[in-house]
């Protein structure tokens, strides 16, 4: 029964009764009539005020959160107003909070933008005469207070020092991103819980930041202990730290919780930044004075920049448009102020190219005006992964698990072989194989059949991310509507090296799985290759590359979109400089993933949390003239 709980005339009230008899397309369309004109009524009626920040945070994702709590906390007397398209992370509380559910979480509509890649043909790297189609497919991102924080499988890894050291080295004043300005942004965010950590752990590692990480509660379980056993096997080297000296090898995975409890970046961030609110007495805001604090602002989509249009000659940002409630609304920052773009790797460009600053081969078609042309969307950098499960013995597996447990770290080999030792000592790794505990519904649909046939079974699921991937997307405009997705081309494996290293990896993973104890103590069997489920090999056992080309194709996914706003000199295709101002623009800056040059070695959480930091560095220096 639907309530509506407004003022009714007689006619009002005959059209909401025939509405709450029937249920069908036409009513819920007059529910909408209604909805909408109370919010216009409203919006008449209301006084209206203008909204001025500060500082105007989009994204309440991982960078938007640091962001806001570290301007808050650290530049006094301010405002800062965050505008998120999602709603609070409480929204899906049972889901999200819980670890051993986070593959679930993945899947919750309410908490995901919804994209869609395009379709791809890529050409065979075993026969460069034919193609391989990939179909276009879901790409899941986080569209909730915390962004990706809130729903992603909570691996803490930052990836390798050479990749911010690449970053330092695009010119002089790039040296505040090399690796030992990085690693001081990392410890800073970082609230380390291991046990008598040694004085090797402790050079890089933080204690006393505000995201909790933390190794496995209750140790690993009995199959994940034997898989690091088979790993071992194989020569790879135990690892202890993943994030330390050395990232090759196998070891346990640190994870972002907290007593037992997913710790995304709003319960270690944004409610921190909630906790600083002051009110400063002041003439010029009236009676009443200025309030310092942080304003969050759910289910509100940015339309686009306002830019000046007193000042013809520059690009000064003004403030933003968004869509909240019904109907569209507008706010500014004071002077001082910034427009600061935390919407992540897809938003962020698209806001940008909404507002006038991109290519100008894909604006101009969408009737934009182009206020300045740089290569935003260019750049799209992911690590496309794949995934092999396999059924074990029952009850060896607690479903109460961090999910991701255990990495195995290493060097694939170029050829598409199985690595062999040198490999596994290699201190320039480029592939991460992630084990988690299998859960129904996972990413392998042939896994759903055998649930099917067998009913529930135990199992774990290996899965290889491309951590250095030579292939480059780019995403662009759809049209100039800001309520419609952009054109996402990932274009993995176009390049000829990426998909031999995959197939190398995913072999390293049958070896694994093949030896004792999981093959012997815990009877581990593939699915979905090796069984009657499988479809990528005539016998069920031997893949040629050719079958190997083809399942990974089909069953590649990601999740670490990064850098279509390139932080680099504007000659070198860059979007944004040094301090990640957006070039030929003022008072904007981007801050997240998307300004990231080369992919971090790693999953890219950590890095994009390290980033938000260095940049309020960057912001507190510019709005108190420190720097």
């Amino acid at each position: 029964m639907i309530t509506f709980k407004i003022s009714r005339n007689k006619n009002m009230s005959q059209d909401i009764s025939a509405i709450e008899k029937n249920h069908d397309l036409e009513n819920d369309n007059k529910i909408r009539e209604f909805w909408n004109k109370k919010i216009c009524d409203h919006d008449k009626l209301a006084k209206k005020t203008k909204e001025t920040y500060d500082f105007i945070i989009v994204g309440a994702g991982t960078a938007g959160c640091v962001l806001a709590r570290e301007l808050i906390h650290c530049i006094p007397s301010i405002n800062v107003l965050v505008l998120e398209a999602g709603g609070p992370d409480t929204y899906s509380n049972g889901i999200i909070k819980l670890p051993c559910a986070s593959l679930k979480a993945l899947r919750i509509n309410d908490c995901d933008w919804g994209y869609v890649t395009q379709e791809q043909r890529i050409q065979s790297s075993v026969d460069p005469t034919k193609e391989i189609l990939k179909k276009e497919s879901p790409y899941m991102r986080g569209k909730v207070w915390g962004g990706s924080s809130t729903v992603n499988a909570m691996v803490y890894m930052r990836g390798q020092a050479k990749v911010y050291n690449d970053w330092a080295a695009q010119g002089p004043e790039y040296k505040i991103w090399d690796w030992d300005h990085c690693l001081e942004a990392f410890k800073a965010v970082e609230k380390n819980s291991r046990k008598n950590p040694d004085e090797k752990f402790k050079k890089f590692h933080g204690f006393n930041g505000l995201l909790h990480v933390k190794d496995s509660k209750n140790d690993i379980y009995d199959v994940m202990s034997g898989l690091i056993d088979a790993a071992k096997n194989l020569g790879i080297p135990y690892n202890d730290d993943f994030n330390g000296e050395k990232q090759n090898g196998v070891g346990t995975l640190q994870s972002t919780i907290q007593d037992g409890k997913r710790c995304s970046l709003v319960d270690s961030y944004l409610k921190d930044a909630f906790k600083k609110v002051e009110l400063h007495p002041d003439s010029k805001y009236n009676s009443f004075g200025k309030v310092t604090a942080v304003d969050v602002r759910s289910f509100a989509h940015v339309l686009n920049i306002i830019w000046d249009e007193k000042n013809k000659e520059e690009n000064i940002a003004i403030g933003v448009r968004y869509f909240c409630n019904g109907i569209v609304r507008e706010a500014f920052i004071a002077p001082k102020g910034e427009v600061i773009l935390c919407g992540g790797a897809i938003n962020s460009p698209q806001i940008l190219m909404l507002s006038g600053i991109g290519p100008k081969e894909n604006l101009e078609p969408n009737n934009i005006k182009v206020r300045k042309e740089l290569p935003v969307g260019r750049n799209l950098l992911d690590h496309p992964g794949c995934c092999l499960v396999a059924k074990s013995t029952p009850n060896t597996i607690n479903h109460w698990s961090n999910s991701c447990e255990i990495g195995i770290i290493h060097k694939a080999n170029v050829e598409g072989k199985i690595p062999c030792k040198d490999d596994f000592f290699d201190e320039n790794p480029d592939m991460q194989i992630i084990a988690s505990t299998y859960q129904d519904g996972f990413l392998d649909p042939s896994t759903e059949l055998y649930r099917k046939k067998h009913n529930k079974f135990d199992g774990i699921a290996l899965i290889p991310l491309l951590n250095i991937p030579s292939s480059i997307g780019y995403l662009e405009l759809n049209s100039n509507n800001p309520f419609d997705q952009p054109k996402i081309y990932l274009n993995f494996f176009e390049k000829s090296d990426d998909l031999p290293r995959m197939i190398s990896s995913l072999k390293l993973c049958r070896e694994i799985l093949k030896q004792p104890p999981l093959s012997t103590v815990y009877d581990v069997k593939e699915i979905g290759i090796n069984d009657e489920f499988g479809q990528w090999c005539t016998n069920g056992d031997d893949m040629s590359d050719e079958d190997w080309e083809r399942f990974i194709v089909n069953k590649s996914f990601s999740f670490h979109i990064c850098g279509t706003v390139k932080m680099a000199p504007e000659s070198k295709d860059g979007v944004a400089n040094h301090r990640l101002q957006v070039y030929g623009t003022k008072n904007l800056r981007v801050v997240d993933a998307s300004i990231f040059p080369y992919i971090p070695n790693g999953n890219t959480n950590a890095p994009t949390a390290m980033v938000a930091w260095r940049a309020s560095r960057l912001i507190i220096e510019d709005y108190t003239g420190t720097c």
